[in-house]
């Protein structure tokens, strides 16, 4: 279905209705941005951005006051499995297990993780939402930063890049609500790759950092 054919605040609905998961706790702090497109491009040979690195396989937290996020991670050659439940008091949801997918994008210098709803998890009528984090990690962490949306408007506004995007309602624009992509991979590669440094884009603070809870294997 051409997106001519759906007004926004339809098509918001469709695909807001994906935003669970891993991906949305790590952006309920701040304003989220969500991309109808991946990073990568689904295409055969495989994206030769997309990379895999084992030593993120295996299990991890992040704490938020009095709520635990805990992380596994496996993979089946270059996709990544991922399985997060809350546990917790402070949690905003009873504890389930949520299954997702996501791929390490290498651009540069710099690495990226899409992650997105697994196919088999999304409705014949939904679109499957990604979540584009500058990542990086060492042997016992992950630290994950989410696109800013109000830092991407901005930049947006100002001319300084070129995305499309749902078209928004100026007056409805509130805190945390979410802005949602349509450009094509290649746009958010260029977009990601010029953007890693900006702090206001990619914001310091809006950081998480996941720790490892065990080794994925023997130490070498």
């Amino acid at each position: 279905m051409a997106f001519s054919s759906l007004t926004p605040s339809r098509l918001c609905f469709k695909i807001c209705g994906g935003l669970l998961g891993l991906a949305t706790a790590l952006v309920l702090a701040g304003c989220s941005v969500a991309s109808i497109n991946s990073l990568y491009e689904d295409v055969t040979p495989k994206d030769p951005d997309i990379v895999f690195e084992k030593g993120i396989i295996g299990a991890w937290t992040a704490s938020d006051a009095k709520c635990v996020t805990t992380v596994t991670i496996t993979s089946n050659e270059d996709i990544y499995d991922l399985q997060s439940v809350d546990e917790g008091q402070g949690c905003p949801e009873p504890a389930q297990k949520i299954r997702q997918q996501a791929r390490l994008v290498r651009l540069g210098t710099y690495y990226f993780l899409d992650i997105s709803s697994r196919p088999d998890d999304v409705c014949e009528a939904c679109l499957a939402l990604h979540q584009i984090f500058l990542t990086s990690f060492t042997k016992d962490t992950i630290t994950l930063i989410p696109i800013d949306a109000d830092g991407l408007r901005a930049a947006i506004s100002a001319k300084k890049v070129t995305l499309s995007t749902v078209p928004e309602d100026p007056k409805m624009i509130i805190p945390e609500r979410p802005l949602t992509l349509t450009a094509l991979s290649k746009d958010l590669k260029a977009f990601c790759h010029g953007f890693a440094e900006d702090k206001t884009v990619f914001k310091p603070e809006s950081a998480e950092m996941l720790k490892r809870t065990q080794l994925s294997g023997p130490r070498q």
